[in-house]
């Protein structure tokens, strides 16, 4: 939608200007600021604006609706939609805050979601050049979702690092009486990344779409070349979102991985996802996945056939903040040749948090462990069946610089534990990365 359209459609609604209704516990002059700003197309002055006093300002609908408006203005809908919850929570005839919740979930793709709110404000009884408006709308979702939504959009990503065990190698200098080599041996380097991707989707009726990706990930380790990867991705799949706002989506995945310049491995990945919408702030998930990986001939004994089970759950907190919560179960198999000592079973648990400081920097952490027992012939001869666990930890920082540039900062550390000390390590990462994400 045009920007002179939406003025049109909020000033129908006569939704504007601040209301002579305001409580008396905001500070009107910061409102009327906002409203003005917004009025002359400074969205961003207005978010940086308001944004200080949502805590203090949280509830009262006026604030709520302008800290909505800026927060959907400035390329921020999801955040939007719980300003605009808010605002109808205390007030669920506003039919400004209902409009506007009504576009954020537009923005997103949430077509169903959209159109279930204007199907509500429809309800209320508007005027009739209200509801030209809204049917104006409804004609839009309908043909976003079958034309304006067939198209692409894509991303590039640029990154630098340091990594304090590249090849996730012991630090041990020997193993069994045997001097291990250089390449056998932790080494650490700084590292220069290249990601790039792009993703086509081809809507196929109101609720359901066909989606396409490909990516290159290029990672250079530039004081362990022996370890540099350019790892490749294709991904076809379906997605269908239900009356009731669960989700389903299936895709299949090819990938290819060379390591030093040469192909390491092959394979491919058959991916099935269903999410229960319990809630606005509540989701459960169940995955499953069947794959295979080839490896060079030199390697092919680690040559795998991998399955996989899953359940996730989502909660964002109530309050302000927002935070986010999403935790996750697995439990899986790769089962290689009979003589092969790389067939195993492995469970995964993994919790990570989001915490949204303000419309542009957000904070977020994650923490997972993986227990593998490996099944196959022991290692080296030796008696003992392999057995690890892997544990990591991941802290950092994002940054919205605007509405198409993300910066990131990330921490993480790796320790892997094992029976067989060959296969103890421990790897320390740091990396800065800056993505765009542009479409046509």
């Amino acid at each position: 939608m045009k920007r002179s359209f939406l003025a049109t459609v909020r000033g129908v609604l006569a939704i504007c200007a601040i209301l002579p209704t305001l409580t008396h516990a905001v500070d009107q002059s910061v409102l009327v600021a906002a409203q003005n700003m917004l009025n002359s197309g400074q969205s961003l002055e207005a978010l940086d604006l308001l944004q200080p006093h949502e805590e203090e300002y949280a509830g009262h609908k006026d604030y709520d609706y302008l800290y909505g408006l800026a927060l959907l203005d400035t390329g921020d809908p999801a955040d939007a939609v719980f300003a605009f919850q808010r605002a109808l929570a205390v007030a669920p005839n506003f039919a400004g805050a209902r409009l506007e919740l009504a576009r954020s979930y537009y923005d997103m793709g949430q077509m169903q979601r959209a159109h279930r709110e204007f199907t509500i404000l429809q309800s209320q009884a508007p005027p009739k050049n209200v509801i030209d408006v809204i049917e104006k709308y409804m004609a839009a979702i309908e043909s976003r979702n079958l034309r304006n939504r067939r198209g692409w959009r894509g991303f590039l990503q640029l990154g630098i690092g340091d990594d304090s065990n590249a090849n996730s190698a012991t630090a041990s200098e020997s193993f069994l009486g045997f001097d291990l080599s250089a390449n056998s041996r932790e080494t650490s380097s700084s590292v220069v990344s290249t990601f790039g991707g792009a993703t086509y989707d081809l809507p196929i009726s109101y609720a359901s779409k066909l989606f396409f990706k490909g990516s290159i990930n290029h990672r250079s380790n530039n004081e362990a070349s022996f370890t540099s990867t350019v790892n490749y991705e294709l991904v076809a799949g379906y997605n269908r979102l239900f009356s009731n706002h669960n989700e389903l989506s299936t895709e299949v995945q090819v990938f290819t991985a060379d390591v030093d310049g040469e192909l390491n491995n092959r394979g491919f990945n058959l991916t099935a996802q269903y999410n229960f919408n319990l809630s606005n702030v509540n989701q459960l998930g169940a995955f499953a996945r069947i794959g295979q990986v080839d490896y060079a001939t030199e390697f092919d004994a680690r040559d795998i056939d991998q399955s996989l089970l899953g359940a996730s759950f989502a909660h964002v907190f109530a309050g302000r903040s927002r935070v986010s919560l999403v935790s996750a179960a697995l439990a899986g198999q790769d089962e290689a040749d009979s003589t092969s000592p790389y067939s195993r079973d492995f469970t995964g648990l993994r919790v990570s948090l989001a915490y949204p400081v303000t419309h542009r920097f957000n904070l977020f952490t994650s923490l997972g462990s993986t227990e593998s027992d490996y099944t196959g012939t022991a290692f080296f001869g030796g008696s003992d069946s392999r057995s690890d666990t892997t544990s990591d930890l991941a802290i950092g920082g994002s940054w919205r610089a605007s509405k198409t540039w993300l910066l990131r900062a990330v921490v993480s550390q790796v320790d892997n534990s094992s029976n067989i000390e060959l296969f103890d390590y421990q790897r320390t990462q740091f990396m800065l990365t800056a993505r765009s994400e542009f479409m046509p």
